[in-house]
């Protein structure tokens, strides 16, 4: 089940993407695989969540005339997700969607804090 959230910044495709390839760079590599990359309009990663979950999280540039909608996919795989999806009633999404809106808050605050400055 993909789940789905988008924010509006105000910057450009460019420091979005540099924002999220830079996290990248510090992060531990064996935390993420990049599964496909098109420079300033998608960035499409595999990760480890919390509890043994794997997802793919996809981040999409859309740009506007005066902000980039980052458009942020989250799709938790596996077994463990079934598992844990049924036991929660599928109240196990809401923790897996904050974590999509807390991601995008993050990037939002370091991106156009970046360009204010």
């Amino acid at each position: 089940m993909a789940l789905e959230k988008a924010f509006a910044i105000k910057a450009s495709p460019a420091e979005i993407w540099s924002a999220l390839t830079g996290e990248l760079e510090v992060a531990d590599d064996s935390d993420y695989t990049i599964e496909r990359a098109v420079t300033n309009e998608l960035l499409s990663l595999w990760v480890d969540l919390v509890g043994g979950v794997r997802a793919i999280i996809t981040y999409r540039l859309i740009p506007h005339d005066d902000h980039t909608e980052v458009v942020a996919t989250m799709e938790p795989q596996g077994f463990r997700y079934a598992i844990f999806r049924i036991l929660t009633m599928g109240r196990a999404d809401i923790n897996y969607e904050m974590v999509l809106v807390e991601g995008l808050a993050n990037l939002k605050a370091a991106v156009e804090g970046a360009t204010r400055d």
